[in-house]
């Protein structure tokens, strides 16, 4: 993780929606009367995400084999029902493309608008950008920098490792779903891992300058830092409207112990099952 953020960002859920009563408007109706910027655009990671951890942190194929398969083999269902309701989601219910080419670019690209955004100070670009949680997380730490402190960050290259796939950046996770009840609304989410080498540097004053004269400015050395994240960007519909790519923020891998708890994992469910099951849950937030 970049030295920018002390901690990863933890999404917004938006809690429990009451239906509607015999006599008052129904949902459809109050959301289509609302006013875009009235509508959430942090709505959590959808439930059943699964992210690959990276090899290292897998159980052994020697040591323990039966827990290996099992991470095994829900990386590959997750994969295959991923898919298949992206392709529902893009194809049959709506006629989106599908970007399965242009995902790294737009994930690579929101990684640098927003750490030199976050970087500069820069509140308003950070809000065009950042989903509400990460924003407002984003948002207290600019506040809170000491007077007279300036950050500068630079991306130098991203690292070609297997984890990555030789590439820098190596999707995850590509999910995408209507929005139950809500007409022309859906979210998709996708989860990229990235490898890079990125520079930061902090200068300070170290007292007011006199009136008409230059601020002293103390500088210190940049730092350099291979850092490896879980990027999640998101892009969500409200009745017709789109939001545009934003930044959820970071995401945890998934482990064994979730995965063996975790019921959207469970055995048992067909792929037909979990898609009508997400579309009837929606997404929710991060526990």
């Amino acid at each position: 993780m970049p030295v920018l953020f002390p901690g990863a960002p933890v999404g917004i859920s938006t809690g429990g929606i009451q239906p509607p009563s015999v006599s008052g408007p129904s949902m459809k109706t109050r959301t289509r009367n609302m006013m875009n910027i009235q509508l959430p655009n942090d709505i959590g990671v959808m439930p059943g995400t699964f992210i690959r951890p990276p090899w290292k942190d897998l159980p052994s194929v020697f040591e323990n084999p039966k827990d290996r398969w099992l991470m095994e083999w829900t990386w590959l269902k997750t994969r295959v029902q991923n898919f298949m309701s992206l392709w529902v989601y893009c194809k049959k219910d709506n006629k989106f493309p599908l970007l399965l080419r242009e995902r790294r670019r737009i994930a690579g690209d929101l990684q640098k608008q927003m750490y030199s955004a976050f970087a500069r100070g820069d509140v308003a670009v950070l809000r065009k950008i950042c989903c509400d949680g990460l924003f407002n997380t984003l948002d207290t730490q600019v506040g809170a920098r000491p007077k007279g402190e300036k950050m500068t960050w630079s991306f130098i290259k991203h690292l070609r490792t297997p984890s990555t796939w030789f590439s820098g950046l190596h999707v995850l996770s590509d999910r995408a779903t209507a929005i139950p009840d809500l007409p022309e609304s859906g979210v998709r989410q996708i989860v990229v891992r990235v490898a890079s080498r990125q520079s930061t540097s902090k200068k300070r004053s170290p007292q007011p300058p006199a009136r008409g004269s230059p601020a002293a400015v103390e500088p210190v050395a940049p730092k350099q830092q291979d850092c490896e994240e879980y990027f999640m960007i998101q892009q969500i519909r409200w009745n017709g409207k789109d939001s545009g790519w934003q930044v959820w923020g970071h995401i945890k891998p998934t482990d064994l112990d979730t995965v063996k708890s975790d019921p959207h994992f469970a055995p048992g469910l067909s792929a037909l099952e979990r898609l009508e099951a997400l579309q009837n849950q929606g997404p929710s937030g991060r526990k």
